[in-house]
C-alpha cells in the first residue's frame, strides 16, 4: 500500500504497521537499555527538563525508524508487538520513551509512566491507546504537557480543526496494523466490530503558522518568535483537516512529533524521521523551509513538559 503521509504518528504507524520494517534486520545492542536506565537514576534533581530531554533523547540517535513498532505485548488482545522497545522507534514511540524516561527513576517506574502516557487511564489495551494526537494523545497527557503555542506566537497562532471518524478508522485496520501474520480474519473482524460504536468527534489544535516563521515574500526568519520556543519542547506538525479519509478512514490534523532543542544558539528538531529512516537532528529552520504554500503542512504545535 502506498503511504500518503510524511510523518509517523502512532495512529498512522498502527495503520501501516511494519510497512517499513517487515524485512528489517537490525543488530540491537542491549547495553543501550542499561545505559538508559542508569541515565534516568542520575538525572533526578540534578538537571533541568531541557537537559534531561537532551541527554535521554541523544542515547537513541541513529536508531532505526519502524512505523507502528509498539503494541500491548504477548498478552495483548489485538496488537502483540512489544510494549517497551529501545531498538526501533516511530515518531510517537520515540517521544513517549523519552517523556517516560525523564519522569522515572527505575525500570518499574519507567514502565508505569510509559503506560500512563500511551493509554487512557493507564489501561493497557488497543481501545484505550492514545491513537490520535490531537484527540487523544495530547488531551490525555495534560498532566505532563502544557500547550504553549499561544505564548510562542501570541498574535499569530491559529486553530486547526478536523472531524476524527474513529469507527471508519477501525474499519480500515488491516493485518499489518496489528502485526498479525496468520489466522488474522477472525481477529480483524472482532477488532473492526470493537470500534463501530465510536462517534465522529471534532478535534482542535492550536498551531504556529509557517507564515509567522517566514515573513514576507523574501521569507525572512522571525527570530523573535523562535527565541520564545523553550528548549526541550514537544513539537507536533500540524496539517489542518488533512485529507486522508479515502486511505485511512478519517482526516487528521497532526502528522508528526518530535523535540525542539536549543544548541549553540540555534534550534534543532530531534525526531524519529520516516524520511531519513532513523532518529536524527535537523536544523529547525531548514526543516520547515522545505514546505511551501502548496504543502498540507501549515505549522506546528508546541508543548512544554511539566515535572
Amino acid at each position: 500500500m502506498k503511504k500518503y503521509w510524511l510523518g509517523c504518528c502512532l495512529l498512522v504507524g498502527s495503520l501501516y504497521n511494519h510497512a517499513n520494517g517487515s524485512d528489517f534486520e537490525y543488530i540491537y545492542d542491549p547495553a543501550i537499555e542499561r545505559v538508559f536506565y542508569q541515565s534516568m537514576t542520575t538525572q533526578v534533581n540534578s538537571m533541568d527538563v531541557a537537559t534531561r530531554v537532551e541527554r535521554l533523547s541523544h542515547l537513541f540517535m541513529g536508531a532505526p525508524y519502524v512505523g507502528g513498532n509498539a503494541g500491548e505485548g504477548q498478552s495483548g488482545q489485538f496488537d502483540k508487538d512489544p510494549m517497551i522497545r529501545f531498538d526501533v522507534f516511530d515518531c510517537t514511540t520515540y517521544v513517549e520513551t523519552v517523556l517516560a524516561g525523564i519522569q522515572s527513576v527505575s525500570a518499574g517506574s519507567f514502565k508505569d509512566n510509559l503506560i500512563n502516557i500511551r493509554y487512557q487511564h493507564g489501561q493497557v489495551n488497543f481501545m484505550q491507546r492514545n491513537h490520535f494526537p490531537s484527540l487523544d494523545w495530547l488531551p490525555n497527557n495534560r498532566k505532563i504537557l502544557q500547550d504553549i503555542t499561544d505564548r510562542v506566537a501570541p498574535k499569530h497562532f491559529q486553530k486547526a480543526s478536523t472531524q476524527i471518524d474513529r469507527a471508519a478508522w477501525y474499519r480500515h485496520l488491516s493485518a499489518k496494523s496489528i502485526a498479525c501474520k496468520q489466522g488474522c480474519e477472525p481477529l480483524l473482524e472482532k477488532l473492526h466490530a470493537t470500534g463501530q460504536h465510536l462517534q465522529v468527534v471534532q478535534a482542535d489544535i492550536p498551531y504556529v503558522p509557517l507564515t509567522a516563521v517566514f515573513l514576507g515574500p523574501d521569507k525572512q526568519v522571525n527570530q523573535a518568535l523562535l527565541d520564545r520556543i523553550p528548549s526541550g519542547s514537544v513539537i507536533n506538525m500540524v496539517r489542518p483537516d488533512w485529507a486522508l479519509k479515502n486511505w485511512i478512514g478519517t482526516n487528521l490534523n497532526v502528522s508528526h512529533q518530535g523535540f525542539v532543542l536549543r544548541q549553540d544558539g540555534r534550534l534543532i528538531l530531534r525526531h524519529a524521521s520516516v524520511t531519513h529512516q532513523k532518529v536524527v537532528d535537523e536544523d529547525f529552520i531548514d526543516y520547515f523551509a522545505q514546505y511551501d504554500a502548496s504543502s498540507s503542512l501549515k505549522g506546528f504545535n508546541l508543548q512544554s513538559i511539566r515535572l
